[in-house]
């Protein structure tokens, strides 16, 4: 089943502090990426062995865009994140929903949407571009690109 063209993608965080963000429109180009690791193996050039599996990355633009008012507290949410959450020590993890809840385009299993229709991830980087601002400061006009790395279970990495 297709998903709802009216439908809205939505980042939302599974953990403090909750928030959503809705994309006002949906991301032309959705990219999912998995790298697959192959290392050289002794034998020679062309004997190689697989090493470990690698979580799928998921990246797409966000067109944020308000003629009377500050897209400021969407371009904030979606920061906040990417933000250290003290209680944590890590920024929260989300997931990427594309579709109406209860329609089979939004369920957690991925087979019918492909892996775009429902992704729990965490947030790898947000680059933000300030297309229209106003003249007393106001953005009214931005771009985001997210990219996001597949996660649904994780441990904190230690410092040595």
């Amino acid at each position: 089943m297709s998903i709802d063209p009216t439908a809205k993608l939505k980042i939302v965080s599974l953990e403090d502090p909750l928030l959503t963000v809705v994309a006002q429109f949906n991301p032309k180009e959705v990219s999912v990426d998995r790298s697959v690791p192959w290392q050289k193996n002794k034998k020679g050039p062309a004997h190689i062995e697989f090493t470990a599996g690698e979580p799928k990355t998921m990246s797409f633009e966000l067109m944020f865009d308000s003629f009377n008012a500050s897209v400021e507290i969407e371009i904030d949410n979606l920061h906040k994140l990417a933000d250290v959450v003290p209680a944590l020590k890590r920024p929260p993890r989300v997931k990427v929903i594309w579709g109406a809840p209860g329609d089979s385009a939004a369920r957690d299993d991925e087979s019918a949407g492909g892996g775009i229709s429902s992704f729990q991830a965490v947030i790898e980087s947000v680059a933000v571009k300030h297309t229209t601002v106003t003249p007393d400061g106001k953005v009214v006009r931005a771009i985001a690109s997210v990219k996001f790395k597949e996660a649904a279970d994780f441990k904190l990495g230690s410092k040595h």
